[in-house]
This record gives structure tokens, sequence and C-alpha cells, in this order.
């Protein structure tokens, strides 16, 4: 009995020790996100192009390294630039602050992995975990970026994430019978005050004529305009668009904003009251 036990005590202290090792090989001051998107969409103005793209990314607060690997596809020529862009929220533009450009692989379609350090001057903690930096791939077609991809970390405290919310005309009110549909992917930063959002939708009726937040109500309720995204938005009855807001306190609130009570809404000459809606939960 005695060498059962003792077989059984081992075989527990073996366990023990591997999830230790598991626990040290996961530091707890890396934080991670696979599989960002990059894409014409988010180029501010949008840019129309069948390239696309993602990036895993991983950063060491200790050591204070962001590591990424960048993966993309049919980009229209072979890339002519490939930097960090910093700081600007999704929907601004802002100047480069880290050119890796040299060792990219001069290809339509590839794929690059590299660090740098997060040294306080180029790039900035603080700004790099409130998503104030991005990809940006350039070609001779596309000079000014053919895709773009935010670099934004999800699981932090102070980040609210849901991402395939809903577009649909059965959410208007009164409802709209219509094929066209859509989603919403949002982050709200309870740091930074911003929500941002990237917005697909698909066979409107007819071209957009309006597309906005609307706020307060409730589903089922209607309420006014409180964030008009429409003067960059895509002209096209299918499309993808990237912005932010500012949540001020004003015309939009925090409180209202994480109670579900301001939906996005897209409008045109058929249905001016809006085609599809989907409210904002998280």
């Amino acid at each position: 009995m005695m060498k059962i036990l003792c077989k059984f005590g081992l075989v527990w202290l073996f366990v023990a020790l591997c999830a230790a090792c598991d626990d040290h090989e996961t530091p707890q001051d890396v934080v991670m996100q696979k599989g960002l998107p990059l894409s014409g969409s988010q180029e501010f103005p949008a840019k129309q192009t069948q390239a696309t793209g993602w990036a895993d990314v991983s950063y060491n607060k200790t050591t204070h390294m962001l590591t990424f690997t960048l993966n993309w596809a049919n980009l229209t020529d072979v890339p002519t630039g490939a930097h960090i862009h910093g700081t600007a929220a999704r929907g601004s533009n802002a100047g480069i602050k880290f050119d890796f450009f040299a060792a990219v692989p001069r290809t339509t379609t590839g794929s690059y992995s590299s660090s740098v350090p997060v040294d306080g001057t180029s790039l900035n903690e603080s700004d790099l975990l409130n998503g104030l930096y991005y990809f940006n791939i350039h070609t001779s077609v596309n000079p000014g970026g053919e895709i773009r991809g935010q670099i934004e970390f999800y699981d932090q405290p102070h980040v609210v994430v849901k991402k395939g919310i809903p577009l649909t005309g059965l959410q208007q009110v009164p409802p709209v019978s219509t094929v066209s549909w859509g989603t919403v992917d949002v982050m709200y930063n309870k740091s930074t005050h911003l929500l941002s959002y990237f917005i697909k939708w698909q066979d409107l009726t007819a071209t957009p004529t309006g597309a906005h937040i609307h706020g307060t109500a409730t589903r089922g309720a209607n309420a006014g305009i409180q964030h008009d995204f429409f003067t960059n938005f895509p002209k096209t009855r299918s499309g993808e668009y990237s912005n932010s807001v500012m949540v001020d306190g004003v015309k939009i609130k925090e409180a209202e904003l994480l109670n579900g009570l301001y939906y996005f809404n897209i409008h045109n000459i058929i249905h001016p009251a809006g085609e599809i809606r989907g409210q904002i939960e998280f």
C-alpha cells in the first residue's frame, strides 16, 4: 500500500511541476493579439482593393519589445513601403514611427516577421496598448497605403469588445423587409474614451445616403443622430468602413453606450429612415 501511495505521490508531484513550468512559460507581462485584419477599408480614405492581410502581435511589458508577423495577399503591385504609423485612432492618419521596409519581401503575396523596441520615443507603451498605432503597406498604385491594420490588444481590463453585431432590416422601427445585411465590430477604450468600429454591409437596395450612430434608444425605439460618419463612407451598395468617435459625455455618453442605448443605421433613397440597423451591445 505504501508503495502505491508513493507512486501516486510522485505522479501528482510531476503534474504539479509541469503546471508550474507551463505558468513560467506564459509570462503574465505579455499581451498578445492574433489575426488583426489588414484591409483597404481601414485606410483613410478607404481604398478599393482586392488585397487582404492579417497581423499577429505580441508585446512584452518587461523587455518593452513589440514582436509582429504580417501576412498579405493580392496587392496591386509589390510593396513600396511598409511601416508602423502613429499616433492615430481608426479614421485618421499619422506619420511613420518604425520603417521595416528594407527587409520586407518584394512580392504581392508574402509574410514578414520582426520586433521593435517600445522605447518611449518613437513608440510609446501607453499609446500602443490604447490602439493608437497601425501597420501600413504601400504600393505604387496606392502610395498612401493599400492595406492598413490597427494594432489593438483586446484582452485588457480597460477595453470592451463586441464582434459581429448584426445589421438587419428587422431591427429598423418599423421593420424593413430587405435582403441587405451587415455586421459591426466595436471596441470601447475606457481610458481614452474612444469607440472604434469596423462596419461591413451587403446588398443595399440603393447606394447609401446616410450612415450614423443614433441614440439614445433601446431596441424597438428610434432616436436622433449623435455621430455622422457619412462624409467618408463608401457610396457603394456593398462595402466596408472603419472609424472611431470620442465618447465625450455630450453626444455619446459612456453609461448609455455600455447599456446598449446607441445604434448604427445606414440609410438610402428607398429607405430614407434606414434600411439596416444594429444595436451597439457589449
